[in-house]
Parts: structure tokens; sequence; C-alpha cells
């Protein structure tokens, strides 16, 4: 595999630190993200300055931290504030639709 690079920190126990900038995306994206990963590992997060996020994941219940995983769950920040841009810029669109669709027939 190949080095990681920053955001990611590799620790001591098979645990990876991932830096999350606050700038970039939502703590409700962030929050979303992480709950994916929590019936498998361990997580830890820390506020830290600068508007980053500390993310730790450690081992859990013989799910061993991967530098894959690690970078999955990088992948998944996106995937998460794609979808919550998404919801941002056109949920009041979806939100018509579904009035429309449930309003009552008039006869």
């Amino acid at each position: 595999m190949s080095n990681i690079k920053f955001p990611v920190t590799q620790l001591e126990n098979s645990a990876f630190l991932v830096d999350v900038d606050l700038f970039i995306y939502a703590t409700e994206v962030v929050a979303a993200a992480v709950y994916k990963y929590t019936n498998k590992f361990y997580i830890h997060q820390k506020t830290k300055e600068n508007n980053l996020l500390e993310v730790v994941f450690e081992s859990k219940d013989n799910q061993i931290v991967t530098e894959k995983v690690v970078k999955q769950f990088c992948n998944d920040l996106i995937d998460q504030q794609v979808r919550y841009n998404t919801e941002k810029q056109f949920g009041h669109i979806r939100n018509l639709i579904v009035e429309e669709a449930f309003k009552p027939v008039n006869k």
C-alpha cells in the first residue's frame, strides 16, 4: 500500500488518527460518516485548534483498523458532505414533490 499522507496519521496499536477540517465538512456530516464505523471500531473525537476535529479509530472485537478502512472513511466524508449540500440546496424541491403527492384528491 502507499504511504499515508495528511490528514491521516498511523498511531501505535493499529490505531489511526484523521484530522477533519470543519471548514470543509459540517459536524453533522462527520457524525454521519463516523456512525457507519461504530459497529466495527472504537472511535474517539476531539476538537482541536484551527477548526480541526481529531477522529481516532481503534480496533474492536478482532476488527483491525487498516489504512484501507481509514481511506474509506475519508471517502465517506466526501459522500456525506455531497448529500448534505444537495439536501441544503434542493431539499425544498423534494418537500414540494412530497406535499403534492400526498394532497387530498378532489372529485
